[in-house]
């Protein structure tokens, strides 16, 4: 699964049907966002308190999955024009590096507005988030996993700062287990709104509302039992957010070999935004599926179906058949997204 497909750690959604939704249509490049006015869906009766509240969340993530849309479309424009600028000083003997130092600093004040015109859909990674939750993730300096599940036992106190959340603490050290790290953290941080989670190649991290994100960095606390960390006062934590998928303010364009660098990350950045643009799409296309089921049906009548139709599938003889549909969508799954998954409280 790519780093920017649709993230799979957002409050549990409306289940929504794969299948016949037809893609979203692209965006001209540097496009304001869409509106759902742009692209109407089909007409929902207010018929049933349940009917209405899901039918609204649907039309929610359609709205979030259009402003995402368009942001990356616009973003894309940018850096198109931007390639072709430094694609064409490259081949000149001298560059002129005030004119692409304007360019860099438009797509740089495109990306810092994200959060506004995505409308929180879209991270800092460029993982569309479909319930318009996007989140910082961070490391923290002396938690990593090795250090948490080895050693003496040791009691770790957290003070985040947020109101309605006081000292929370967890049991580190020997024998305590991966999962079992995972979960106590994640119970003792989520009054604060913050979330433990594994990365790809299973270290330990954490995520935070954007939102919240600056608050969490100025005071976020520890005091340890005086093993891992001292006892007394609490410490502040040094909080390291991941990087971002585009980082402009550092783009060079003094001479040949910082514009070539440059372009080179520049063609990186197109080719996320293009993996962040079939997310989109595919989640556009299902959302939209999900609106048209739900103007014909219940959703009790729907979700029954669905059922009924998936145990079909995988309780006739030829069951085994259909475990082939399925392995491929899971087979970028990691062990460690799916403890991280199996740990949130």
């Amino acid at each position: 699964m790519s780093r920017s497909s649709l993230h799979l750690d957002s409050p549990r959604q409306p289940l929504a049907r794969p299948g016949a939704g037809s893609p979203a249509p692209a965006s001209n490049a540097g496009a304001a966002p869409a509106t759902p006015a742009s692209t109407p869906s089909p007409s929902l009766p207010r018929s049933g308190g349940d009917h209405w509240r899901y039918s609204s969340q649907l039309n929610q993530q359609l709205t979030a999955a259009q402003r995402a849309l368009g942001f990356v479309d616009g973003l894309a424009g940018q850096l198109e024009a931007l390639k072709g600028e430094l694609s064409g000083q490259l081949t000149q003997r001298r560059v002129d590096s005030a004119r692409l130092a304007r360019g860099i600093e438009q797509v740089a004040q495109q990306w810092s507005r994200r959060g506004a015109a995505s409308g929180g859909s879209l991270d800092s990674r460029l993982q569309f988030r479909l319930a318009a939750d996007a989140r910082q993730t961070f490391t923290v300096r002396g938690l990593e996993i090795a250090n948490l599940t080895q050693g003496a036992p040791e009691t770790l106190v957290f003070f985040s700062g947020e109101p309605g959340s006081g000292p929370a603490a967890v049991k580190v050290g020997e024998p305590l287990s991966e999962a079992a790290l995972l979960a106590a953290l994640g119970r003792a941080l989520a009054p604060s709104g913050i979330q433990p989670q594994l990365d790809e190649q299973g270290q330990l991290q954490f995520s935070v509302a954007e939102t919240a994100w600056q608050g969490v960095r100025e005071r976020f606390s520890l005091r340890g039992g005086g093993i891992r960390f001292p006892a007394g006062q609490p410490q502040h934590l040094k909080l390291q957010p991941t990087e971002q998928a585009l980082q402009p303010q550092q783009w060079q364009s003094a001479d040949h070999a910082g514009t070539r660098q440059t372009l080179q990350k520049v063609l990186r950045a197109l080719d996320q935004l293009q993996l962040s643009r079939a997310a989109i799409s595919r989640a556009m296309a299902e959302v939209r599926h999900a609106i048209a089921q739900l103007s014909q049906m219940s959703e009790q009548l729907w979700a029954d179906g669905f059922v009924n139709d998936f145990n079909a599938r995988f309780n006739t003889p030829d069951s085994e058949s259909g475990l082939y549909e399925v392995v491929p969508a899971l087979l970028g799954v990691s062990r460690y997204r799916v403890l991280s998954l199996l740990a949130l409280p």
